[in-house]
């Protein structure tokens, strides 16, 4: 169990986010549930009406510095600690490559790859200042074996991959872990659709993960896999691994 730890979750809102939050939640952490949208509060205060532990909600803009500081100063003026992040946060414009605009690609970066970056930069401080702290990142199956139309998201993606393991060099000698989490084919409220059934019959397990299920996924390599650094776990229904 997770009681008296301290976890923050972006894009904690709804989909994956939430679910990591409530998978946080549920093994008796505080959470603290940060989101660009003002109803993040809300959902928040939902939350902590189901659990033992303490909810927080915190609006919270992941491409903007003073935000970023702000959402980590009040985690710790509520906690007084701050134990995992997973940045989740993020989106993207799915466009065949020619298509793109530089629009479409400025924003999907920006907010993917430059909103992580940033994150992550002032957590690391924080955890720099603590002694310990473990980050983990969402990444996607999609940058690696992906069925097209991802040039922007692909791009932003990988870079988060290529950060995680830049930064878990850097402070795996000082008690800081730094790895990412690359969903498969994830039934949420973004992609809910045409896309989903496009794809599904190229899983060889028949189905779409779940937001509960790959929740399981970030919370253990958050708070369990404690000789795990630099690593991106993908959790795919097999895709990586063959076709059937």
């Amino acid at each position: 169990m997770l009681n008296n730890k301290v976890a923050f979750v972006t894009g904690a809102a709804q989909g994956i986010g939430y679910a990591i939050s409530e998978e946080f939640a549920k093994q008796g952490a505080n959470v603290v549930l940060a989101d660009y949208n003002p109803k993040i509060t809300d959902v928040a205060a939902e939350l902590g009406q189901k659990y033992a532990g303490k909810t927080l909600g915190v609006v919270m803009n992941v491409m903007d510095n003073d935000s970023i500081q702000a959402g980590l100063d009040q985690t710790l003026a509520e906690f007084g600690q701050l134990d995992y992040v997973v940045n989740n946060a993020g989106g993207g414009v799915l466009k065949p490559f020619a298509e793109l605009t530089d629009d479409d690609f400025d924003k999907t970066v920006n907010l993917d790859l430059r909103g992580t970056f940033k994150c992550m930069r002032a957590e690391l401080k924080l955890f720099l200042k603590q002694g310990s702290g473990s980050i983990v990142n969402a990444g996607a199956l999609g940058s690696i074996y992906n069925p097209g139309g991802m040039g922007a998201y692909n791009a932003a993606k990988n870079g988060i991959m290529g950060m995680t393991q830049a930064a878990a060099i850097d402070y795996a000698d000082q008690n800081i872990r730094v790895n990412c989490v690359a969903p498969g084919l994830t039934k949420t409220p973004l992609n809910e659709g045409g896309f989903l059934e496009k794809i599904l019959p190229t899983v060889p397990m028949k189905r779409a993960e779940t937001a509960a299920e790959v929740a399981k996924v970030y919370v253990f390599v958050a708070t369990e896999a404690t000789f795990m650094t630099g690593q991106t776990i993908l959790s795919d229904g097999g895709v990586s691994v063959g076709l059937k």
